[in-house]
């Protein structure tokens, strides 16, 4: 059999394998099967993978926690479609990534928000690589991650799953972190979700979205455009939702006009979980799941995923002549080119040791580094960091001795649960009424087959049944299986060296000097929690509130994650009555949030002495906060979105179209103090100082050129650190409205105490092309401005030059300026 033959390419093993195949055989190919476990699926294997399978779905929150076990799991399932299927195509099992490997025990780092305050890419490859590395240990060869969404909505509960606001910083992060995962074709990586996901009206994921097309192409696209050509990114997974009112799973224009022919992207578009199917149970585009599967097949779908409800159909629609043949090959050819070139075939089993990986020291030290780098200290008044030894510290919060609240729900920890009493809940129950409404969506054939039958929804007594079922699967589902049943409990087992806030601050400060009352739950209070804090606090020198929220899908707790939008975008109720009474004894305060989302913290920031910005920081979290807050560390993370002060200013981000003549003016809302944001884009403080001077630059650049610029920076205080310039550019007249300020690049610039080093840039005039009047890419000549600063906000040197030539038309954009930092 030549597709067997590794000396052949690639297009001819592909050709030879195609020619064997049965429709049947063809069709399972772009569909893929959920593993519960992986039991399940190994179980039924002679029914549902007779005849093989594309996609096989094997997340965390299916898992035991038995790692040997599981890992036998997914060699068991692999090696019965390659030994006893009539072809033995291996399947491609992915997992998630976006916080490390989805694995027990895996190196779990901080999520996509503290990647991208670091502005430091390069730790986005190197921790792509460790990733890499563990899946492949484990069996898997395809990973979910990461999300190329921008994050400008703060109700949005997937916001800390991105890398910010800016398509630049976006696209920088994740670029560099999709090269470190795919290595050499080594695993593939899936940009997610195209396009416009976390951009819904109201903050509502996977709802309505409506973006003109010229912003869908110059701002959402240009991450999607730069893994496509500077990362060659494997795959590329829909969102979920509408985008200008059509249904994205089902929608040519996004998946194969844009996405294929102007974007130019040639490999697997995967489908986010029961998106197909929603195009016809919830958006009504589509009769029935035949026809939802020919729409998403003819739009460029490659494979139905996490199971084959809809695609099941295209047998029946190519022998009805719905379709032809054809259609299915070009999937079909995407799907087996990419399980070649991934090197399947020849290794379909896990790669390395896993629990070799795990081990390394190395990876541990990574994460913390991460962490360490992406704390963003927004306001130190006073200098009150770092803090004074000797100080008796009066410990307060929801989060100060808790450790689960520091993982993202996409995480090892995030993902794991408990299938036990704390779902036993009302139907009313967010959690379960997500469940519900899936269930009577996704799984309505399911439900026939069982006597329940309805049409548009069910009866009274009906969803009664239907909500015990769910009840009572919750209850048991895989819970006897698993080596743990708490996330705390998952914690101690998987992560022993995790520590909470107290923890690290009574190693570092001992235990005498450490008052610790919590006060409140993240939401609710506590019988006596305020005056145990007020008592605590009274007798203490300074305060440290360790605040925030829980990201998670399935937390009673939680205020963000996935399905987990929350229109309130700042501290709950409880902590800020806590906190109203904590200010009321003045006693110096230093406030610390850890949450998935940028919140708002207008009466926390103005009454803390100082505030920083955690993020979700992993399994180091806790060390790297301490040692910023004694100085061991010096802050240097900067601010990838912008903070607001309340709900009501959505959407606010640095690369605004102009407002007003000048360039610093938000808004004209009648609070005046609502016109601006809390902090802005790029903002993140240091406990030393930086100089910028000596500014020099092109005067004129062609429109096919690059600017050269360069300027020198000086630490002046009294201790070394890092500080992240930036540099922005604007168009003073173009013939359609331009960003403010456009990020064009950025440097993490290491300093000892007064040393001075040059930074030069080297800035693409491709990276400024934008749409025009008549829909094509250019490059227009004209007069520009340069900012260089600390922030977007924080300018220190300005200068201005002029594109000559004739306006370029082009047809790919520059995606990343270029840096050099040389000693003087």
């Amino acid at each position: 059999m030549s597709y067997k033959d590794a000396s052949l390419s690639i297009e001819a093993r592909v050709t030879d394998l195609m020619e064997r195949m049965t429709l049947k055989e063809k069709v399972a190919q772009l569909t893929c099967a959920n593993s519960y476990g992986g039991e399940s699926v190994y179980e039924t294997r002679a029914e549902k993978l007779k005849d093989g399978i594309g996609t096989i779905s094997y997340l965390n929150d299916s898992l035991t926690g038995d790692n040997k076990k599981d890992k036998e799991t997914i060699k068991s399932i692999q090696k019965f479609l390659v030994d006893e299927t009539r072809l033995g195509i291996p399947a491609l099992f992915h997992s998630e990534g976006i916080g490390g490997a989805q694995i027990p025990g895996a190196t779990t780092f901080p999520q996509s928000l503290n990647l991208a305050s670091t502005w430091e890419p390069d730790l986005a490859r190197k921790m792509g690589e460790v990733v890499k590395k563990q899946l492949r240990a484990y069996g898997f060869k395809a990973v979910h991650s990461p999300l190329f969404d921008l994050g400008r909505d703060p109700r949005f509960g997937r916001i800390g799953e991105t890398y910010g606001e800016d398509p630049y910083l976006v696209a920088q992060t994740g670029v560099a972190f999709v090269k470190g995962m795919q290595g050499d074709n080594e695993v593939m990586a899936t940009a997610k979700h195209f396009v416009g996901y976390g951009n819904a009206e109201g903050g509502r994921g996977g709802g309505e979205q409506q973006i003109a097309e010229r912003k869908l192409l110059d701002s959402y696209c240009f991450p999607f455009e730069a893994a496509i050509h500077e990362a060659n990114v494997k795959a590329i997974m829909n969102s979920y939702g509408i985008l200008n009112d059509e249904a994205v799973s089902t929608s040519k224009w996004l998946l194969t006009d844009i996405l294929r022919n102007k974007l130019g992207f040639n490999g697997l578009v995967v489908a986010d979980y029961g998106s197909i199917t929603h195009a016809k149970l919830r958006y009504r585009v589509a009769e029935d799941a035949k026809e939802a599967a020919i729409l998403a097949l003819k739009a460029g779908m490659d494979v139905e995923q996490p199971g084959n409800q809809c695609y099941q159909h295209l047998v029946e629609a190519v022998e009805s002549g719905e379709i032809e043949e054809a259609l299915i090959d070009i999937s079909l050819r995407r799907v087996l080119e990419t399980k070649f070139t991934l090197g399947l075939f020849e290794n379909p089993y896990e790669y390395g040791d896993f629990f070799y990986e795990i081990e390394k020291s190395e990876n541990a030290k990574l994460s913390c580094e991460i962490a360490e780098k992406s704390m963003v200290l927004v306001k130190n008044e006073d200098a009150m960091l770092p803090l004074k030894k000797n100080l008796k510290v009066a410990l307060i919060g929801p989060a100060s001795d808790t450790k689960t609240n520091f993982f993202g729900g996409y995480s090892s920890v995030g993902s794991a649960s408990t299938r036990s009493s704390d779902f036993d809940k009302s139907e009313e129950d967010s959690f379960l009424r997500l469940i519900y409404t899936g269930t009577i969506t996704d799984n309505k054939e399911s439900l026939k087959s069982i006597g329940i039958e309805f049409d548009d929804q069910p009866t009274p007594e009906q969803r009664e049944i239907i909500m015990n079922m769910i009840r009572e699967n919750l209850a048991s589902d895989a819970s006897s299986k698993r080596v743990y049943k708490t996330n705390e409990e998952f914690v101690q087992m998987f992560y022993p060296n995790c520590k909470s806030v107290k923890d690290a601050l009574e190693e570092d400060f001992g235990k005498d000097y450490v008052l610790h009352a919590k006060g409140c739950n993240i939401s609710k209070a506590i019988d006596g929690g305020i005056e145990a804090v007020k008592a605590a606090v009274q007798q203490a020198d300074i305060v440290i509130a360790v605040l925030g929220g829980k990201e998670s899908m399935i937390d009673p707790e939680a205020t963000c994650g996935e399905n987990k939008d929350n229109i309130n975008i700042g501290l709950e109720k409880a902590q800020l009555e806590m906190m109203e009474e904590v200010f009321k004894l003045n006693k110096p305060v230093i406030s610390i949030v850890i949450d998935g989302r940028p919140l708002a913290t207008p009466s926390v920031s103005e009454n803390s002495k100082a505030v920083l910005y955690s993020w979700l920081p992993a399994q180091s979290g806790a060390e790297a906060i301490v040692n910023i807050l004694t100085g061991k560390m010096n802050p240097s993370g900067k601010l990838p979105v912008t903070i607001l002060k309340e709900a009501g200013q959505i959407p606010m981000y640095n690369s605004k179209l102009p407002l007003y003549v000048e360039i610093n003016e938000w808004a004209e809302y009648i609070d005046n103090s609502k016109n601006t944001p809390l902090y802005p884009f790029g903002h993140g403080l240091s406990y030393t100082q930086f100089e910028y001077s000596d500014l020099e630059h092109d005067s004129k650049v062609q429109v096919n050129g690059e600017l050269n610029l360069t300027f020198q920076l000086r630490n002046a205080g009294q201790v070394a650190g890092d500080e992240v310039v930036q540099v922005y550019i604007r168009d003073r007249v173009s013939s359609v409205a331009r960003p403010v300020k456009q990020l064009v690049g950025f440097a993490r610039v290491n300093l000892d105490v007064n040393e001075t080093k040059k930074v030069a840039f080297k800035v693409n005039m491709k990276q400024l092309a934008f749409h025009d009047l008549n829909m094509d890419q250019v490059v227009e000549p004209g007069k520009m401005e340069v900012f260089i600063g600390a922030s977007s906000q924080d300018i220190r040197l300005k200068g201005s030059f002029e594109i000559i030539g004739e306006k370029l038309i082009v047809e790919r954009k520059a995606f990343s300026s270029k840096v050099t930092i040389t000693e003087l």
